[in-house]
């Protein structure tokens, strides 16, 4: 469900600054195993969070991949809170089909910190790019459809990204995250809390999200 890749996921976000340097990540990986935060989750963990606390109408989970073309119905105010396996739960099974990442594993370490481990999986200049990415930050709300992202640590495989790199991916990927976010005219978040194994929010959100299912190639 695509409102929840955006709000919930948000820390998975930081992920995708990797692919600002996907050339130069690539040549630096030497088949490294992706980094285990043991967290573990099964569809089950989806529909609790989705159907029963979310209370949201997906109609192809598929199609809200990162980075896929959504519409948005309704409006309603929730309270919950979604645990690490909730939240990973959602990540993967949206991306599982058509999105840029897989098996996703995303760790909420309290006072706005969150760490993840994921796969990458996309092409680029003609090449299947498969490696482990590994991210540790914070998040900060800034406003009622808007965060801020501080990243302390990024690993493609086993290499550390230079911080010049990632800042400059981190101001650049912020600006388009918020720019969807201001997007969604329901989207009103009052509270997000990062605890140690779970995040609460608080606000509003759609009661339906469509996503395009993406062109055969």
């Amino acid at each position: 469900m695509k409102i929840f890749l955006w709000i919930f996921g948000i820390v998975v976000l930081l992920l995708i600054i990797a692919g600002v340097v996907v050339g130069y990540l690539y040549m630096q990986l030497q088949n490294p195993k992706q980094k285990d935060l043991n967290v573990k989750y099964t569809m089950a963990d989806y529909d609790n969070a989705v159907k029963t606390k979310a209370k949201v109408e997906i109609p192809v989970p598929g199609n809200l991949y990162l980075g896929s073309t959504f519409t948005t119905e309704g409006s309603q105010k929730i309270d919950q809170t979604f645990s690490d396996a909730e939240v990973s739960a959602i990540q993967n099974y949206s991306n599982e089909a058509n999105g840029p990442i897989k098996n996703v594993q995303i760790h909420f370490t309290g006072n706005n910190g969150a760490e993840a481990s994921f796969q990458t999986n996309f092409k680029y200049e003609g090449k299947e790019i498969n490696y482990p990415i590994y991210v540790k930050g914070t998040v900060s709300q800034t406003g009622p459809k808007s965060f801020s992202v501080k990243t302390s640590q990024l690993k493609a495989g086993n290499l550390t990204v230079p911080s010049f790199i990632t800042q400059k991916a981190e101001t650049e990927f912020t600006n388009y995250v918020n720019s969807i976010l201001s997007n969604i005219s329901s989207l009103n978040v009052e509270k997000v809390e990062i605890n140690n194994g779970s995040v609460r929010f608080v606000g509003t959100i759609p009661t339906k999200a469509t996503g395009v299912a993406p062109l055969a190639l």
